[in-house]
């Protein structure tokens, strides 16, 4: 997903996974930690990515 805060207005590309109540982002890159969305964080989802193609 493409999801943008409406807050700073920057974008991102994540997964949006749902656990129970608990909303994150999760990032491709393991380096980095998911993103929890908490109530009043306010974001929108700008996208949604349905291929990825790669040339070898």
């Amino acid at each position: 997903m493409i999801v943008k805060n409406d807050d700073s207005g920057e974008a991102t590309f994540k997964q949006l996974k749902k656990y129970g109540e608990t909303t994150v982002l999760h990032p491709l890159n393991p380096k980095y930690p998911d993103i929890e969305l908490k109530k009043g964080y306010r974001y929108r989802v700008v996208g949604k990515v349905v291929e990825k193609k790669k040339k070898y």
